[in-house]
């Protein structure tokens, strides 16, 4: 049932993968309004948006994040995807839509420092840098969100082998218990019998004894 669920996951965000598209637009970040980029991810909450956004910019490219005005940041490092100079990054994510049909939205400026804004019109070459890779990261999302859900499955395979180490453990010992306690039976039912002739004899020899003083 995971598999149908994950492969049904997989076809739908292949096919909206393709059809997504990047804005450009103003983007409200504390008091100030800043050029940006927005992005919509059907079928991705925002939890699983932002984590997967993360781990691509801080784990695959080794970006260092501090916190601003609600957003994370990335200042003043570089990013060869966008070019070769350094960038500050600042992104957050929020929904839109109705109750039941909400839509993830990553918003992301990029400037060249000082909030200097990059657009298609101060620096329309980066500006499609920025466009293609926003475009690339709606496959990322899903690519992530498989690995997330092989590495549960991966832990709790991991959890039940060490379950069952535990109780093989377990059974050894009782089995060790169990041939102690046969062996200590075995040496009681000797012990019995040893007894019970020893008292038979004894009980002969009483029996000998009164016959002899009648």
């Amino acid at each position: 049932m995971k598999k149908l669920a994950l492969l049904v996951f997989v076809i739908a965000f292949a096919s909206m993968a393709s059809a997504q598209t990047v804005k450009e637009s103003m983007v409200n970040m504390g008091k100030q309004q800043l050029s940006g980029y927005l992005l919509d991810i059907p079928g991705a909450d925002m939890k699983t948006v932002e984590a997967a956004f993360r781990d691509k910019l801080e784990k695959q490219y080794n970006l260092k994040a501090s916190s601003e005005s609600g957003f994370r940041a990335y200042l003043n490092q570089p990013f060869k995807p966008f070019g070769s100079a350094n960038y500050d990054l600042y992104f957050t994510v929020s929904e839109h839509g109705k109750k039941k049909n909400k839509v993830s939205q990553l918003s992301l400026i990029v400037s060249s420092g000082n909030y200097n804004a990059i657009t298609s019109s101060t620096d329309p070459t980066t500006a499609d840098y920025v466009k293609v890779f926003l475009r690339d990261f709606t496959a990322y999302v899903q690519e992530y969100v498989a690995k997330q859900n092989i590495s549960a499955l991966e832990s709790q395979l991991a959890k039940l082998k060490k379950e069952e180490k535990a109780l093989n453990k377990d059974k050894n010992k009782m089995n060790k218990q169990m041939e102690k306690l046969n062996k200590s039976l075995d040496k009681n039912a000797k012990q019995l019998e040893e007894k019970g002739k020893e008292i038979d004899k004894l009980q002969k020899d009483i029996d000998s004894a009164k016959r002899q003083l009648n």
